[in-house]
């Protein structure tokens, strides 16, 4: 059986900006309790279309070459929505859940608190992701930070006691069972 080929279909090509950008103001206004400014929602518009274009322009420069060429829906909202918080205060930020922060994507602070926390990615993403959906941002950096310092005091504790030991007393070698 012959397969179709298979066409390429962008998402810019029936991205309505207009609706989208409008959805995530009202999303962020939503979760921050902060109603950005007439003038601020007008300059998160034109950046909206310049990066629109731009990236239009980015596709057709690299098709046109011969190049690959990868666009993300999701990558062109998050730099919207980062625009976005530019213009809110900080401490409504950290008012909005962290499901809502990242666009939905739970794995960025997993990432971030992986590193921080030096865990692997599946102890991490199990212990956390209950309470995920209901975590703010001022939570998550507070617990963030409670893991990375707690760690850090632990260690320091630790290695204190170990300098405080008396000096053990050298064992001699057994001969025949070296390693």
């Amino acid at each position: 059986m012959a397969r179709k080929p298979k066409t390429e279909r962008v998402w810019f090509e029936s991205f309505d900006l207009e609706a989208e950008v409008t959805a995530l103001i009202t999303r962020i206004g939503v979760c921050t309790k902060f109603s950005l400014p007439a003038q601020k929602r007008d300059l998160a518009f034109s950046y909206a279309e310049l990066r629109l274009r731009e990236t239009k322009q980015t596709y057709a420069d690299a098709k046109s070459q011969g190049k690959p060429v990868s666009t993300s829906r999701r990558d062109f909202l998050e730099t919207i929505q980062d625009t976005i918080f530019l213009a809110i205060p900080a401490e409504n930020v950290e008012l909005m859940p962290i499901s809502e922060y990242v666009l939905n994507d739970p794995s960025y602070y997993e990432a971030a608190m992986c590193r921080a926390a030096s865990l692997t990615e599946d102890e991490l993403f199990m212990a956390l992701s209950p309470i995920l959906k209901d975590m703010t941002v001022q939570d998550a950096r507070d617990f963030v930070s409670k893991l990375w310092h707690d760690g850090i005091d632990d260690n320091a504790r630790k290695y204190a006691e170990a300098l405080k030991r008396p000096e053990r007393e050298c064992v001699p070698l057994r001969s025949g069972y070296i390693v």
